[in-house]
């Protein structure tokens, strides 16, 4: 008789990568006590967008990133390498 079996594959979707990013974006803004008020003037993206954005609910964009990325003193390509180490710790 066959026995069927299957394994968890670790998935890198586009989501997975999006969700990634979101919880190193808050967890770095968290760690440099920046709020998202603040966050949003610094940036100048609107704070229902921002939100939207730490919550999950879309996206953020390139342009985006960058401008978080400038006020925290970081770079979009750390951010991209924090979300990659938490994907290979999953």
């Amino acid at each position: 008789m066959f026995r069927l079996t299957t394994s968890m594959i670790r998935m890198n979707t586009p989501q997975a990568t999006s969700d990634r990013l979101t919880a190193v974006v808050a967890e770095a803004m968290r760690t440099a006590k920046v709020s998202q008020r603040a966050m949003a003037e610094l940036t100048g993206i609107p704070l229902v967008t921002l939100s939207r954005r730490l919550n999950g609910h879309t996206a953020f964009t390139a342009v985006e990133l960058a401008a978080i990325a400038e006020v925290l003193h970081l770079s979009i390509v750390e951010f991209a390498l924090r979300a990659e180490r938490l994907g290979n710790a999953a």
